[in-house]
């Protein structure tokens, strides 16, 4: 028997949708709301995807579609779990107007496995998103880091993101 485990996530910041991608792919930005770690690549299709951190291992993956500022998506997996063969799963990321001063974001996470880690995995991303989107939007409308604590706790970059 076969379920299909997803995650969905949607928020509304004050924004525009270019803002907003461009936060999603920048490290100066990503470092401070992604618990400190840097989202790295060329962000073309088929490209590796590293999120780097000074103090652990995060995540990589493969870029699967962009198209600035509306839509981007890609493979997301940890080190250990590709060395054990696991499959990834699949984030992505849709943004769309929402009146006149504020852009909807929703994040679609899929793929996870259905057994005992992928229900661990899903119950682990239910808790990450809804923290890392958060502190995405406290950074973009007001341009502060949120002051997260532990894995979560962001970095600041040493120039100025903007």
């Amino acid at each position: 028997m076969s379920s299909e485990r997803r995650f969905v996530y949607t928020t509304y910041i004050r924004s525009t949708a270019e803002q907003v991608f461009r936060a999603l792919t920048t490290p100066a930005f990503t470092m401070q709301y992604w618990g400190g770690a840097e989202l790295t690549s060329d962000w073309r299709v088929g490209s590796p995807l590293e999120a780097v951190h000074p103090d652990r291992d995060d995540f990589i993956g493969e870029i699967l579609a962009v198209e600035p500022p509306h839509r981007l998506s890609y493979t997301f997996t940890g080190p250990a779990e590709q060395a054990a063969g696991r499959p990834p799963t699949v984030v992505e990321f849709t943004l769309s107007p929402f009146g006149e001063e504020a852009v909807k974001l929703q994040v679609v996470h899929t793929g996870f496995t259905d057994d005992e880690q992928g229900a661990q995995d899903a119950r682990d991303v239910g808790e990450g998103w809804p923290a890392i989107l958060s502190a995405l939007k406290t950074l973009l409308e007001t341009d502060r880091p949120l002051a997260s604590p532990g894995h979560f706790a962001p970095r600041t970059p040493a120039t100025p993101a903007r």
